[in-house]
């Protein structure tokens, strides 16, 4: 089996990274790893992953929501909404609350389940910060909710520029993100290494942004917001026991799907088979972490 060191590495750099960049056909730079997500082996992926990060992570995201004055009333718009599992979440969470989602890709908008919805969400096709939002936000809205999308945007100003306009003075954008600057074990954990290394490696091939996260301050300073709240959280496996495994052995499934090439099928096969062996210790074990950096700010 090759060592994760062996594996090709894709040109990123010089007149290839400029060809891309420079897309005449991508004006708003989605290079990440789900920009134009069509095969059904993949897609199904995501969609597992999704509704993991929605039940495993949601309830505490919520609780933090809550603290920072979300949803009172008032009408949000979701950039990113991917397949609506974690807006669904979030308008039964808030019922008083009008949720619009809005996403680029139409072949993970299409597989929301309007059967598993409410009245209070939807979702519509739109590439904010390239395309005009949709005629029911022709007033605007009160906030922005953005989990997760910034990281896999190359670059995030314009969908940044296109939410503060949308918003009145006042209006709130809140924003979920990953870092993976932040991912650690201890002890050394081996499946957790060899997750987290092709996460990163698949990451940077794709165009996504693994320290996506600790960029948001300054980023949505940037936009003209002013940030009221910036709290990073560790999730863990001591807390969140096999659940934790579930997360990251699905992620792996999907770093998989999206670059065979980075991640072949025997070293996914690895961190799977290393996970499961793990299954009755590793909490007791090991402490290993999974980062997420949450943000509210203000337009001013």
């Amino acid at each position: 089996m090759r060592e994760i060191s062996d594996l090709p590495e894709l040109d990123l750099t010089g007149e290839h990274l400029s060809e891309m960049l420079n897309d005449k056909d991508n004006p708003w730079l989605t290079l990440g790893i789900m920009d134009e997500i069509e095969d059904p082996n993949l897609l199904r992926e995501w969609v597992r992953m999704l509704d993991l990060q929605t039940r495993l992570l949601g309830p505490r995201e919520v609780e933090w929501l809550r603290a920072n004055e979300f949803g009172q009333n008032c009408t949000v718009m979701e950039p990113g909404s991917g397949d609506g599992h974690y807006g669904s979440f979030l308008a039964r969470s808030f019922p008083d609350t009008r949720i619009f989602g809005l996403e680029a890709n139409e072949n993970i908008a299409k597989r929301f389940d309007v059967s598993q919805s409410t009245e209070n969400y939807g979702i519509d096709i739109c590439k904010v910060g390239s395309d005009p939002l949709p005629e029911k936000l022709s007033q605007g809205c009160d906030q922005s909710f953005l989990r997760f999308v910034l990281q896999h945007i190359s670059d995030p100003r314009p969908l940044l520029k296109a939410t503060y306009d949308a918003l009145p003075p006042g209006g709130k954008i809140y924003i979920i993100e990953e870092d993976h600057s932040f991912f650690t074990s201890e002890p050394y954990w081996l499946p957790y290494s060899l997750a987290t290394d092709a996460w990163a490696r698949v990451y940077t091939a794709g165009g996504s942004d693994g320290g996506m996260g600790r960029k948001l301050p300054a980023l949505v300073a940037e936009a003209g917001f002013a940030v009221d709240a910036f709290d990073i959280i560790l999730r863990n496996n001591v807390e969140m026991g096999d659940s934790f495994l579930d997360l990251f052995e699905q992620a792996s499934r999907v770093l998989h799907y999206t670059s065979p090439d980075l991640l072949p099928r025997a070293e996914l096969r690895r961190i799977e088979n290393e996970f499961r062996a793990d299954r009755d210790r590793h909490a007791q074990s090991f402490v290993a972490t999974y980062p997420q950096i949450l943000l509210c700010a203000t337009k001013r």
